[in-house]
């Protein structure tokens, strides 16, 4: 797939991510701690890039974005991640961990995969032009993200400079289908979606959904328990509606568990934090 076609095929679904996410804005400047730390975990209601890279500026030049702050993991994380929530386009580039340097912030920052509508504000246009930036330099680019609220999922993958996998969704519809099916997702179980536009995509997922739902009735039937039932149909079965457990999962597999971070050994290292411009953000 070229990259010309990535935005005609990434969909038009009308979900609410960009409704219920409130937009960025202008924020106090954050305290950054230049003592270097050890990774920090993170994995739900988060946006992430994962780049094959070895130095977050090359990250950051990549992506045309000034130098950035130094910032250890709890202090970037901080401003990118801020709990509360408050306005900010803050995100922080971490150091190394393996072969990834990981761009992280709120979804309500970074952009995510889907077709530019006005009712998206551009957000599909914007994701394609930090993705397209990012795989221009760099051999491997994924992006993750999730916010159960509106049970948003989304992850892409180019690799060798061409979008390999996208795909989005939340509030029930498919957002963004492209590409092939990985080897990563079979593996997961995820329906097998190839080819299919982003509203029959999001028929395919609705149909398998009502086929699970008679299986398990007619479990039931026989004398399971309703736990019973959808557990058996749990185990042997495709997982249907992606969350945000399906897309950590994937991360595990395509290259970093941010949830795991914490626990792995990795050396003391400083990384960048930086606010993406308003004309990159949501």
């Amino acid at each position: 797939m070229r990259r010309r076609d990535f935005l005609g095929a990434a969909g038009s679904g009308l979900g609410v991510v960009a409704l219920a996410l409130a937009p960025a804005g202008c924020s106090v400047m954050p305290s950054f701690d230049q003592t270097p730390d050890k990774p920090q975990s993170f994995g739900y209601k988060v946006s992430w890039f994962a780049v094959k890279a070895s130095d977050p500026a090359l990250v950051l030049d990549a992506l045309g974005l000034e130098k950035g702050t130094p910032a250890n993991w709890a202090s970037g994380l901080a401003a990118a991640l801020p709990l509360p929530a408050s306005q900010g386009s803050w995100v922080f580039v971490s150091p190394p961990v393996g072969n990834w340097v990981l761009i992280v912030s709120r979804p309500s920052v970074l952009p995510y995969p889907v077709a530019p509508t006005e009712r998206f504000h551009d957000i599909g246009r914007k994701f394609d032009v930090l993705f397209s930036r990012l795989m221009k330099r760099f051999d491997d680019v994924q992006f993750f993200g999730s916010y159960r609220v509106v049970s948003f999922a989304a992850w892409a993958r180019a690799q060798n400079g061409e979008p390999k996998r996208v795909f989005a969704y939340a509030d029930s519809e498919v957002l963004a289908n492209v590409g092939e099916q990985t080897l990563e997702e079979a593996k997961l179980k995820f329906a097998n979606l190839r080819g299919l536009s982003p509203s029959a995509a999001s028929d395919r997922i609705g149909e398998i959904a009502e086929q699970q739902e008679a299986e398990e009735d007619t479990l039931v039937a026989r004398g399971l328990s309703r736990h019973e039932a959808s557990t058996r149909i749990g185990q042997n079965g495709l997982r249907t509606f992606p969350d945000e457990k399906d897309v950590v999962e994937l991360a595990a597999l395509w290259s970093i568990d941010p949830r795991q971070l914490s626990n792995q050994d990795h050396p003391l290292e400083l990384g960048l934090a930086t606010r993406l411009p308003v004309s990159l953000t949501q």
